[in-house]
């Protein structure tokens, strides 16, 4: 079994700080008042761009254990940590607190601070290119909206899309306006791609939708091959759309937007055809020996 530090472990050495993207999760395991009793053998951090199971579940004890541990509450790892975990959840406005909080606690470490920039440059971007639609010009925003074809839904259209429980149903189209926060059950979105804007970690891939009836919303796809993409003017739909609204307030910046966030390209119909399995990226599950 591997065995986890525990909480009188000592914290990791700038060196590890930099060595994976989940830079101390042993030491935030054990920060979190848990022992390696209780552990199993680790996953990797990121599965296909998404936090693994077992950092969810740090994610969840860690506010307990800060209670139990005093020292956690100002171990810069942890707040790091929890707040990329924010961040793969779309909970910004807790992971800009968390890059923040762990730049406060280590200020001669400069990666915190790089994070927290990054994403804000990330925001300033995507909530421009989602208030100009991506800078088109009406009348080709028009004219690409007025090739959109009931064709353009696929399988989504004709009661062949097989749903989470494994059944076929048939969806309903809705304006993208008239989703309601959540998963949308037995609704689908047909709309034309106007930009896509893409990171260093290529992690989602987000790319901005709109229809007929105006509001344009960002799409957030997870678990892609690098080489999978949308292109401007693409028609794509969402079945059972997973809407979010975001509401951030940081430093003096607000952002508001609405998403969509898509686990999955296997779920997406691009230009009337559903996406295959190639365009999905492989699990990959990663452990690293430790002394005793």
């Amino acid at each position: 079994m591997l065995q986890l530090p525990t909480p009188a472990s000592p914290e990791p050495s700038p060196t590890a700080r930099t060595k994976s993207p989940c830079r101390t999760c042993p030491w935030c395991f054990g920060s979190c008042g848990r022992t390696a009793e209780m552990s199993i053998p680790a996953t990797s951090w990121i599965v296909s761009g998404r936090p693994s199971w077992r950092c969810r579940w740090m994610s969840l004890t860690a506010a307990p254990g800060e209670k139990v541990d005093r020292k956690a509450s100002s171990n810069p790892d942890l707040h790091l940590n929890r707040a990329t975990l924010h961040k793969y959840e779309e909970s910004y406005g807790e992971a800009l607190e968390g890059f923040s909080q762990a730049a406060a606690l280590d200020p001669a470490w400069p990666e915190p601070r790089q994070r927290e920039q990054e994403l804000l440059e990330f925001l300033d971007r995507l909530t421009s290119l989602l208030e100009s639609k991506g800078k088109l010009k009406n009348k080709k925003l028009q004219s690409m909206l007025g090739s959109l074809r009931p064709a353009h839904l696929g399988p989504c259209g004709d009661g062949r899309y097989q749903s989470a429980s494994g059944q076929k149903v048939a969806l309903e189209q809705k304006p993208l306006s008239a989703l309601r926060p959540g998963v949308n059950s037995g609704a689908v979105v047909l709309g034309k791609v106007v930009f896509s804007l893409t990171t260093e970690e290529k992690v989602p891939f987000t790319f901005g939708l709109v229809d007929s009836d105006g509001p344009c919303y960002a799409v957030m796809v997870y678990n892609i091959v690098q080489s999978w993409g949308v292109l401007i003017g693409d028609s794509v739909a969402i079945p059972e759309p997973n809407l979010r609204l975001h509401q951030i307030r940081h430093k003096g910046k607000d952002y508001a937007f609405s998403s969509v966030r898509v686990e999955t390209p296997l779920l997406l119909v691009v230009n009337g055809k559903p996406q295959g399995s190639s365009s999905q990226a492989a699990a990959m599950v990663a452990s690293r020996p430790q002394c005793e």
